[in-house]
């Protein structure tokens, strides 16, 4: 969506104060407005509600956080090197509290705020698209290198890209119990798992 400036400012002002510790049950508009640098009477003018505002700026900056990561992939012309990338933005993600996938993630009741706060059918259909976008991303380039074999069943395929992917996240959330492997160890693992998948 193509959001104005105002808009955006207003976006700015409520992940600030998420970012501060606030709640996001418990942050008023005039919050926001005096977090934005405007009036409350003017959020009125481009927003519904609380509601509204939380929804599209989570939204938004979740989505830069998307199309930056896309674009970072993109720059990759290897499979190998494409991979790996995706595993840096995950990495990346998870660790940077100002990344707003980890703000989104950290937040309590995440089930219930996900329900109040953004539309499930909106929201949910982008992300998984833009998943799934990227994952087929990968397989194309990985057919074209023969790294991987085109008659293959896709879904197979998918699905061996998201376990190691999966299985490199749970490294990540675990670091403290495998402190003797290295986030180098563990993308090379999660990168050899895959091709042995695969193939």
């Amino acid at each position: 969506m193509d959001y104005s400036e105002r808009e955006i400012m207003v976006f700015k002002g409520l992940i600030s104060l998420i970012k501060d510790g606030n709640n996001p049950y418990t942050i008023t508009v005039s919050d926001i407005a005096e977090s934005a640098n405007m009036g409350k009477g003017s959020l009125y003018d481009y927003f519904s509600s609380k509601k509204e505002i939380i929804s599209q700026a989570l939204i938004y900056f979740i989505e830069l956080e998307i199309e930056s990561a896309c674009n970072r992939i993109d720059s990759k012309e290897k499979f190998k090197e494409k991979f790996y990338e995706l595993l840096s933005i995950i990495t990346e993600s998870l660790e940077d509290n100002a990344s707003m996938i980890n703000v989104f993630l950290s937040i309590s009741g995440i089930r219930e705020f996900y329900k109040d706060f953004l539309d499930e059918d909106c929201s949910m259909k982008y992300f998984l698209d833009t998943v799934n976008s990227i994952m087929a991303h990968l397989l194309e380039v990985g057919y074209n290198e023969g790294v991987i074999d085109k008659k293959g069943d896709k879904f197979y395929q998918m699905m061996a890209i998201r376990g190691s992917l999966s299985g490199f996240s749970y490294y990540l959330n675990k670091k403290d119990v495998y402190k003797e492997v290295s986030i180098d160890v563990a993308m090379d693992t999660a990168y050899t798992i895959l091709l042995k998948t695969l193939n």
